[in-house]
């Protein structure tokens, strides 16, 4: 069994990481039963520059879906194995819709909407920076976010086009589904990446239209609930928990 550790960020919003994507992986691990320590990383030392990464048997490897597909090849594939061809190929567009949009709507409701950030996102932002710079670095980060945002083509539209394009990802993620959870009766890898984009829109602390609209909506609701439920009982053991 590799030596894995996850790198990843503090905690906002009752998160246990501020990222989706580290929840992604966090929760990826967890169900799929992979050992592991968590510890908190620092940009600047990841292999790309981003959290989260792992350390694995002494060696630093980035990218969130990189490290699941190594963990299916190298570990096994006890969350996906029992999937056919069509049910991946359909997780796979799910989760494409989910990180390479669904992601940049949220980004535009935490970094991008004045009143949330304002309210909450920056204060978020703020705790997990170096003591001392919590002034002036989130605003900093900030504009790196939303030029970022223009660049990608979701941050050049009004916050209503933003929220109706984040509503139709997941009314589409919703219909979508083929039972408790994506593509069956027990969650999947797939569940782990839209679960956790969908997640952190339901838990940000705003009444955006898109963001009342995952609250809100029965199916994900009750998604979320099972989703949280199929995580509570494997509550992570002391080799898994946060380490500062």
């Amino acid at each position: 069994m590799a030596d894995l550790v996850l790198y990843q960020f503090p905690g906002a919003y009752g998160m246990e990481s501020l990222s989706p994507f580290c929840t992604k992986l966090a929760t990826y691990l967890q169900l799929a039963g992979v050992p592991h320590e968590r510890r908190l990383g620092d940009p600047r030392e990841a292999p790309r520059g981003k959290l989260p990464y792992v350390r694995w048997d002494g060696a630093l490897v980035g990218d969130s879906q990189l490290i699941v597909e190594r963990c299916q090849a190298e570990l096994g594939d006890p969350l996906d194995g029992h999937l056919d061809a069509e049910a991946k190929a359909l997780g796979h567009l799910l989760r494409r819709a989910a990180e390479d949009h669904l992601y940049w709507a949220l980004l535009a409701v935490r970094w991008g909407d004045d009143e949330v950030w304002r309210s909450s996102y920056r204060e978020a932002i703020a705790g997990v920076l170096p003591r001392g710079t919590g002034w002036f670095l989130p605003g900093v980060i900030r504009r790196g976010v939303v030029k970022s945002l223009h660049h990608h083509g979701l941050g050049r539209h009004a916050r209503e086009t933003v929220d109706a394009q984040g509503v139709a990802d997941l009314e589409a993620i919703a219909g979508a589904m083929r039972g408790d959870f994506l593509l069956g009766d027990r969650p999947t890898s797939f569940d782990c990446s839209v679960w956790a984009m969908v997640e952190h829109l339901r838990v940000t602390p705003a009444e955006r239209p898109l963001v009342v609209h995952a609250r809100e909506h029965p199916t994900l609701s009750a998604w979320s609930e099972r989703m949280r439920a199929a995580l509570s009982p494997r509550a992570a053991p002391e080799e898994s928990r946060i380490s500062r």
